[in-house]
């Protein structure tokens, strides 16, 4: 896959504990089919923290999960209805201060009745994975030899000339 395309996946699941494992495994296996394998351990981590976030704030009802990669950035947000008047504050759960630990950034907003939190994860120039295994060249025991075949009448192969029929030649 080509890591510089911008990807989306976008799920809604029921808020419930049991979720959180296999939305884990789910947002894995999308960045890795994604060519983003080193960015996985904090990616899952993350979304795990975002879940267990939404599922006690909200218990019995449907949260959505949405995971972008920019080319640079992967961002991950979760969003749920919004179950308090004032909306979510970014200190409200202890799961937040975990998350800005383990991302580059995150952040969380109400919109639409419902609370999103959300966080973001960079790539770094020195995180480069192998495309593809390159196969490497033959030793030279194992290279195939050109074949040889004998000259044939009339065509251009010649005798080796010595050094004295040369030389009686050219007088």
């Amino acid at each position: 896959m080509d890591r510089t395309v911008p990807r989306y996946y976008h799920v809604e699941v029921e808020s419930s504990p049991a979720r959180v494992g296999p939305m884990q495994r789910i947002v894995a296996a999308h960045l890795r089919y994604w060519g983003l394998a080193k960015l996985v351990p904090s990616a899952t981590q993350g979304v795990g923290l975002l879940l267990e976030a939404a599922v006690s704030a909200v218990p019995a009802e449907r949260v959505e999960l949405e995971t972008w990669w920019t080319g640079q950035h992967l961002i991950t947000a979760v969003s749920h209805p919004d179950a308090s008047e004032g909306g979510h504050l970014k200190g409200a759960h202890p799961h937040f201060q975990q998350i800005a630990t383990l991302s580059d950034g995150w952040g969380s907003c109400t919109t639409n009745s419902r609370n999103i939190v959300w966080f973001s994860l960079r790539k770094s120039d020195n995180d480069r994975e192998v495309l593809a295994a390159k196969q490497p060249e033959p030793w030279s025991s194992e290279a195939l030899s050109v074949p040889r075949t004998p000259a044939t009448h009339g065509s251009a192969a010649r005798e080796p000339v010595s050094a004295e029929a040369a030389a009686g030649r050219a007088s």
